[in-house]
């Protein structure tokens, strides 16, 4: 006599065929858990790795901003045989018909870097990394820039600067502004030591610098013969700007002196 089939049971469970283990339709709940966790672990080791390679970046293009502004600086000299007009706190400094607005060094070195007089343009005085201050200086679509001129060396010869590689031509702030300022600046411009020079930085709050602080504590610098390199805050000194000892300043100063200390300078 034949044995009859089984009739199908709802109840028994399917096989996966391979072990004789119940099949499996997803993953458990602590299963996703332990998922999620490992990739919020990751992004948390990759993203401040991400972010700093994106702020280097930022800084490898200011550089290169700087290094154009060295070529076009040397290039305005040997037109003009001196280096560009001390003009100072100048408004809207890329537009000639802007209130109070004075020819400046900023301007005056345009042409070599975007080709011709007409085509000036404050594209490579912006680095990526600078921000608005949120106030009436706001860089503008014309005049923007966070590079800051050193007003020792303005309308002199290269051949008076008596160390061209040593000597810092401009620096950066972080502010992105609409107006040229030369820093170190003319005592007199802010009623301070006529004859004298101020403001080769300025503190932002202890340990911290308006200026060369941009780039992982430090910042670009161009010097006077054209070359540009990055240096940190707290290697700076006085001295590095032309600066010597002068009424209330000493050339050894660095980052933690009062900024409003006076000091004369190499041409002295």
């Amino acid at each position: 006599m034949r044995t009859p089939c089984p009739t199908p049971d709802a109840t028994i469970e399917p096989r996966d065929g391979r072990h004789g283990l119940p099949a499996r339709s997803g993953f458990t709940l602590i299963e996703l858990l332990v998922v999620i966790a490992v990739i919020a672990i990751l992004a948390g080791m990759l993203l401040p790795a991400l972010a700093k390679a994106k702020e280097r970046a930022r800084q490898t293009q200011c550089l290169n901003n700087m290094r154009q502004m060295g070529i076009a600086l040397l290039l305005y000299e040997s037109d003009h045989k001196r280096l560009p007009p001390k003009a100072s706190q100048v408004p809207d400094f890329m537009n000639p018909k802007a209130p109070g607005w004075q020819n400046n060094c900023l301007y005056a070195i345009a042409p070599y870097l975007q080709g011709t007089a007409q085509g000036r343009s404050s594209k490579v005085y912006a680095c990526p990394s600078a921000k608005k201050p949120g106030d009436g200086s706001d860089a503008t679509t014309n005049s923007a820039t966070g590079y800051l001129p050193n007003a020792v060396f303005m309308e002199r010869t290269l051949d008076s600067v008596p160390d061209l590689s040593g000597l810092i031509f401009c620096q950066e702030t972080t502010r992105l502004v609409s107006f040229t300022a030369l820093r170190p600046a003319y005592g007199a411009d802010f009623g301070l030591c006529p004859g004298q020079y101020t403001f080769w930085h300025v503190i932002l709050k202890p340990g911290v610098d308006w200026y060369a602080s941009l780039h992982n504590q430090g910042g670009n610098h161009l010097f006077v013969d054209g070359h540009a390199e990055y240096r940190k805050a707290k290697a700076l000194r006085a001295r590095d700007f032309g600066l010597i000892d002068g009424s209330t300043g000493k050339a050894e100063d660095d980052h933690r002196s009062p900024d409003t200390r006076c000091y004369k300078t190499v041409f002295n």
